[in-house]
C-alpha cells in the first residue's frame, strides 16, 4: 500500500470519528491534486513529495493541512480548503533560506497565444550529497519522458530522451554561482558533470539547479549538496 492510500485511510478514520459523521462519506484527499501526482510545483521548479508527511484536518474536515519534506530535502506545508464545489490549495516550500510560493492552479493557454514549451520532462539524477574540500561533487543526469518513468528510476533502460540540452548550475548560500556546466544528453539520455570543491572551502549548503530543454519542452529541478570544509587531521607534531 503506497503512502497516498495510507493518507486517504488515515483521513477517513479521523473524519468517521468526528461529530459530523455525514462528512465522512466524502474523500477530499483523493481530490487534492498534488497528493495524487506526488509532485509539488513552484514557478520555476518541480519537486517529488516523500512518504514522510503529516496530515491533519480541522473544522470537521473542511481544512486539510499537509506538511512534510520533498525527496530533494526541502520542507513544505500546504492548506486545502474543502467545499462542495471545489478544493482550493495554498502552500509554501523552503528553498535556499527563503519561503517560495507553491502553485496549484492550472492555467489555460489561449489559442491565439504563442505556444509555450511544456514542462513535461522527467529529470532523474544521481549526485554526491556530501563532499570535503578538494573533492568532487558528481552530478549525473538522465532525461526521460515523464509518463515513461513515473518512479524516477535512474537505471531504467527505456523512455530516455537523447539530444536534450542540459545545464547544471551550483550556487552557494549567498546565492552566488560557483559552478556551471552545459551539454547534450547522449543516446542513453545521460549527461554527466562534476564540480571540484576548492581547498579551504567553508562548510555550507550548496544548491544544484538542473535545467533540461529541447524543441518542445523545458523543465528544471533543484537539489541540495553539502560542502564539509577541509578534512580534519588528528595528527600531532613530533
Amino acid at each position: 500500500m503506497n503512502f497516498f492510500n495510507k493518507a486517504v485511510i488515515f483521513l477517513i478514520l479521523i473524519i468517521s470519528m468526528g461529530i459530523n459523521s455525514s462528512y465522512g462519506e466524502i474523500d477530499p484527499i483523493s481530490d487534492i491534486e498534488f497528493l495524487q501526482e506526488g509532485m509539488l510545483h513552484t514557478e520555476k521548479n518541480q519537486f517529488i513529495i516523500s512518504s514522510d508527511l503529516n496530515i491533519r484536518e480541522f473544522f470537521n474536515g473542511h481544512i486539510v493541512r499537509v506538511s512534510g519534506q520533498t525527496v530533494e530535502g526541502f520542507p513544505y506545508i500546504t492548506y486545502s480548503k474543502i467545499s462542495e464545489e471545489n478544493i482550493d490549495t495554498y502552500g509554501k516550500i523552503f528553498i535556499n533560506g527563503q519561503f517560495v510560493k507553491l502553485s496549484f492552479i492550472k492555467t489555460s493557454v489561449d489559442v491565439e497565444e504563442v505556444k509555450e514549451k511544456q514542462d513535461d520532462l522527467s529529470i532523474v539524477s544521481k549526485y554526491t550529497q556530501r563532499a570535503h574540500s578538494k573533492q568532487h561533487i558528481f552530478v549525473d543526469v538522465k532525461i526521460f519522458e515523464r509518463d515513461q518513468n513515473k518512479y524516477n528510476n535512474f537505471d531504467q533502460n527505456y523512455g530516455f530522451i537523447s539530444n536534450t540540452n542540459v545545464e547544471v548550475i551550483i550556487t552557494n548560500e549567498e546565492n552566488q554561482k560557483v559552478f556551471s556546466s552545459a551539454g547534450i544528453t547522449n543516446d542513453k539520455g545521460l549527461f554527466e558533470t562534476k564540480y571540484l570543491i576548492p581547498d579551504n572551502s567553508k562548510r555550507e549548503t550548496l544548491t544544484i539547479e538542473i535545467t533540461a530543454e529541447n524543441d518542445n519542452s523545458l523543465s528544471s529541478k533543484i537539489l541540495q549538496a553539502f560542502a564539509l570544509g577541509n578534512i580534519s587531521s588528528d595528527s600531532s607534531g613530533p
